[in-house]
């Protein structure tokens, strides 16, 4: 398994792990390919060996470390990439489709890299099987590069089934939360949740709690001492919200747990999300979402009614429409819409699904 870096521990980086799990549970031998490794133990039977990082930049980083991958997984039987890099048997996609850049960042470096990079892997000319996290991310390979249907796996959600905690979606469990995180005397808290402050709207989420003087957000994941956290904590100052803003960083699972219990709703603004796990793993506790069309399991909050979805383009004022809709009443009935909804054996299963994949194309190449 191929992956540029193991640390921070993002939603891409937890999904590698967890998928490597489950194939050491299932009794593979697996070993990553990185340039850094997690903050913490790897999965029993998982094997972590380093690459050396090259490159300026990081679409410069992003190909460097793909050729070099390339060569260090020769001999495995089975090769899995989570980006989209050509010479791997099977591509994890979590990103968007970046292979037809508009004008003018088809002309940029970065772009065309990237741009590269994925025709290379998923153009009708490369091998790869591609796992799909969307149905919008699997049309747009197919658009952007005519990526033959047989080479796509449609997965279904995500969600670790750890992320299922209907006990915090209580009153007792929300005053305990608040009352630790002293958010006592709030009347409205929302909560945001991601480590890349710009494309998850957290400048939108400032901006929305500048109209609203009784309200305060939660932070998790970015640590405001962190760079991308610096300049944003620099917004919320800006802003003059930074007070009511409970920056709580990268979170322990207890963490997070008071955190979602405390909040009214998931506030998560996206500006581009292939998924955006966020959502159903709110959802599976009860919280109530509020995102954009952008997020691909935004189709989940609107099959639910567990929340709003804002359309495309993105205007300030529909957020602060659908956050003036969030009376007491509607956020009760969203959130046991969104526990009834979260029982779905099925939003669960797409890890698993993908370990099928893996070992099902296994089974096509030596069969």
């Amino acid at each position: 398994m191929a992956i540029l870096r193991l640390a921070p521990a993002g939603g891409l980086e937890q999904h590698a792990l967890r998928l490597a799990a489950i194939l050491a549970a299932r009794g593979h031998e697996v070993a990553f390919l990185t340039t850094r490794p997690p903050a913490g133990q790897a999965p029993a039977g998982v094997d972590i060996q380093l690459l050396r990082t090259r490159g300026a930049s990081n679409h410069g980083r992003l190909a460097a470390f793909a050729e070099d991958a390339r060569r260090a997984a020769h001999g495995f039987d089975r090769t899995v990439a989570f980006h989209a890099i050509p010479g791997f048997d099977l591509v994890f996609c979590a990103d968007p489709s970046r292979s037809r850049p508009p004008a003018p960042r088809s002309l940029m470096p970065r772009y065309r890299t990237y741009a590269r990079l994925e025709r290379e892997a998923l153009g009708p000319a490369g091998r790869s099987l591609a796992l799909c996290l969307s149905s919008a991310q699997r049309d747009a390979f197919v658009r952007n590069n005519q990526t033959p249907a047989e080479r796509l796996v449609l997965l279904p959600p995500t969600v670790d089934r750890l992320a299922s905690d209907p006990d915090v979606a209580t009153p007792t469990a929300r005053d305990e939360a608040r009352s630790r995180l002293g958010l006592g005397g709030a009347t409205a808290v929302w909560l945001w949740m991601g480590l890349q402050p710009k494309t998850k709207g957290l400048d939108r989420a400032f901006a929305a709690l500048a109209a609203a003087p009784s309200a305060r957000l939660v932070v998790t994941g970015l640590d405001p001492a962190s760079r991308p956290g610096g300049p944003a904590r620099a917004e919320a100052r800006r802003l003059g919200v930074d007070a009511r803003v409970a920056w709580l960083g990268f979170c322990s699972p207890q963490q997070l747990r008071h955190a979602k219990a405390a909040a009214d709703l998931l506030l998560h603004p996206s500006r581009a999300d292939v998924t955006g796990t966020v959502i159903l793993e709110a959802m599976a506790s009860g919280l109530p979402v509020i995102t954009t069309a952008v997020c691909g399991y935004g189709e989940h909050v609107i099959a639910a009614d567990a929340g709003v979805v804002l359309p495309e383009p993105f205007r300030a004022a529909d957020l602060a429409a659908a956050l003036a809709r969030a009376t007491p009443d509607r956020l009760a009935a969203w959130s046991a819409n969104a526990l009834a909804y979260a029982r779905r054996d099925e939003l669960y299963t797409g890890l698993e699904r993908a370990a099928d994949a893996i070992e099902g194309a296994a089974l096509a190449q030596t069969g």
